[in-house]
Order: C-alpha cells, then structure tokens, then sequence
C-alpha cells in the first residue's frame, strides 16, 4: 500500500504545481466586461421502458417488462498550458420475463466516477495524471428454482463496492479533437471487496479474509469519439492495464456506444462492453469456475434530456 498512497501524492502535487504555472493575471473585470467560465460541460440523462403483454397468444412467448437509466456527463477546462477534465457514468436497469410471479433480475449496473489532468508541453502532447472509481448500485446474485417451480435469488455474487476498484495514473498522452490515447507506466489498481462471504472466498483476486488488493503496473487508455453522421454519434474507450509482478496477463476493458438521436428528447442507443480480468473466475453450467471473456450489449430507446455548455 505504501507504493499506491505515494503515487497517489504525486498525482495530487501535478495540478497544484502547474496552478503554480499558470499565466499571468488578467486586469481587472471592469462593470462592462462579461465574465467568461473557461469549465465547459455536456451530458444526458436517459429513461428507457419496454413492455410486452401477451394474452391467449397462438404463437407462444412470454410477457416482460424492463426499465432502464442512464447519467453520462463531464466537465472540462482547457488553457494553453492544461487540460482537466471530470466525468460521471452511472447506470442502473432491471427486467422481468414472465408473470407476476417472475422476479426482477438486473440488466445494467455501473458508477463510474473519474477526473484527469493534463500540463501540456505541445500542442497534442501532455503529461497526464488521472483517478477513477468504477463500482455498482445494487446486488448481484445467481438465481435457482425452489420447491414450489418458483425463481429465486440464490447466491450472492457482488454489491455495492464488492467490488470496487480505485486506478490512479501517471503518464503520457496524446490527443487531438476526436481521438485521445494514454501510456501510464506509473499505475495503482485498487480493488475492494467489502462483503464478508466474498472476502472470506477470495472474489475478485483479494485473498481469502482481506478486503483490499493493491496492484502496481502499467496502463494504456485510449479513447476515440466522432460523428459518424448527422444525429449520429460513436465513441468507445479501450483499457489495458498489466500488473508489473504478472507480465503477461492483461485486463482488457473495451466499451462502446452509439447514439442515434430522434429529437431532442428521444434517442436510441446500442452500447456493448467487453471485459477479462485474470483475477475472476466465472461459474460454468459444470459447477467449475474459469476465466472466462464477459460481454454484455445493451439495447435502449431513451426518453431523456441532453445538456451542454
């Protein structure tokens, strides 16, 4: 731990040492002058229902209802001298296949929370320091049938901060308008486990009864986002990082999203998401436990508002 909280100072001093750097006062703002905020900030906030009933329906199937929501926004502040920006992705969607008496499973769960700081010494390249936090809202379990033919959960396999994982980088990066990509030789990975019967198991790589891993590696983090058409928008965000005392074995987080936009309430999305960790081990049908490649896709028509400064 002692690696990961000097780290942690040394991407703390960057800003405050290029705040130290920063260009000369302005005059004075006289009563005419219109003060200018150099932080600029664009997000959406999303709200995603469906439904299907079925009644004495000759070609079978089954009735469902999802719901799902979505916060996506960020915040930078760019001079000729740094670049800061601060984001949020938080998502949270559940749905039920069948009657009453089916119960709702999760579909979309994540809180992604992050800040990055670049001091530039050209026009593309900069030196980078950057946090992130990445966990979830609500429970996961795995699902068996009782006695009366009915689903219920069954064991518990995540929460809120089991796990959770804390990144800080420190490294080089380049970037132009639409596309951006980071080496961080310098990288702490965090990972929490604070749920007892997952601690106790070893979940997510902590040994058995800790809470807490530190890892220290290095980091690549590329990002590209452009407009593919009118009113249609892609971005994706690729990141690897390799532990130093594993070389080899690297976690790979690749996330993508494309945005159609009906008007300016109405959108739709088709989001995917690809992980392998090293660390985790995913239950097969046989009862064994392998690592294994997870993806999810995710599609969505949102109901929701967009904003931007």
């Amino acid at each position: 731990m002692q690696k990961f909280y000097t780290l942690l100072l040394f991407l703390l001093m960057v800003p405050a040492l290029s705040w130290a750097q920063q260009e000369e006062p302005a005059e004075a703002v006289t009563q005419t002058d219109s003060i200018v905020s150099p932080w600029k900030y664009a997000g959406a906030a999303t709200m995603s229902f469906s439904n299907v009933g079925l009644s004495n329906w000759a070609g079978g199937g089954n009735n469902s209802i999802s719901i799902g929501s979505l916060l996506d926004g960020k915040m930078t502040r760019e001079t000729d001298k740094s670049t800061w920006e601060t984001f949020l992705n938080a998502a949270l969607g559940v749905a039920r296949v069948g009657g009453k008496e089916s119960i709702f499973k999760k579909t979309d769960d994540q809180i992604l929370l992050g800040t990055q700081y670049g001091l530039k010494f050209s026009k593309k390249w900069s030196l980078a320091s950057s946090l992130d936090l990445r966990t979830q809202f609500a429970p996961g379990y795995t699902y068996t049938i009782n006695a009366d033919g009915q689903e219920v959960e069954d064991m518990l396999i995540s929460k809120f901060f089991a796990p959770g994982y804390l990144n800080a980088n420190l490294g080089i990066q380049y970037s132009n308008k639409v596309f951006s990509i980071t080496f961080s030789p310098l990288t702490g990975k965090t990972t929490f486990v604070f749920e007892d019967s997952l601690s106790n198991a070893g979940a997510f790589g902590v040994k058995p009864g800790e809470k807490v891993r530190f890892e220290f590696g290095n980091n690549i983090n590329a990002k590209l986002e452009l407009n593919v058409a009118e009113n249609v928008t892609f971005k994706t965000g690729l990141n690897l990082f390799t532990n130093y005392e594993t070389l080899g074995n690297t976690d790979v987080n690749w996330e993508t999203l494309l945005v159609f936009k009906v008007n300016k309430f109405i959108n739709a999305s088709f989001g995917t998401q690809l992980i392998y960790d090293d660390d985790i081990l995913i239950e097969q049908t046989d009862g064994n436990f392998e690592k294994k490649i997870q993806f999810k896709h995710v599609l969505n028509l949102n109901f929701g508002y967009k904003f931007s400064k």
